[in-house]
């Protein structure tokens, strides 16, 4: 079996802090969304899932797809990640998370469907907040 580990850190004062990756690829300010009262300058933990799950399941598709033979000429994932919350209860919870994906392939497209529903099973981000988050997951066949 294979292992693969992640990190990353938040250094925070105030509404605002630093959130690096162990990689070192990702770094960037991050604050408390303007929406609860912070100054709403930098990434926050609903941009990092949103990007997290759009290239998790991107990355999932592609392995899948390449394992099967099935082509996949350009895929487009869009990720929208909602934040819910009573006004002044403090019981912020995510509410939903979309993905949307354009797919231009050249394979009958009843295959892609059913790689895309193999990779909404398989990828690890989905897998993490089924049961917890509502998920959909949109396709769309692109030119």
């Amino acid at each position: 079996m294979g292992r693969l580990q992640a990190s990353a850190q938040v250094d925070w004062s105030g509404y605002r802090g630093q959130v690096s990756g162990g990689s070192g690829a990702l770094h960037a300010p991050t604050s408390t969304q303007a929406e609860l009262g912070g100054p709403g300058e930098g990434t926050n933990p609903e941009e990092l899932l949103a990007a997290a799950h759009a290239n998790c399941f991107t990355s999932t598709l592609t392995s899948l797809a390449r394992r099967r033979e099935i082509p996949l000429d350009r895929i487009e994932t869009a990720v929208t990640t909602e934040l819910v919350w009573t006004d002044g209860k403090g019981d912020h919870k995510l509410g939903s998370s979309t993905i949307h994906l354009r797919i231009a392939s050249p394979a009958p497209w009843p295959e892609v469907e059913e790689l895309v529903a193999e990779a909404e099973r398989e990828c690890p981000v989905c897998q993490a907040i089924a049961g917890n988050v509502p998920m959909t997951v949109e396709l769309e066949r692109a030119s």
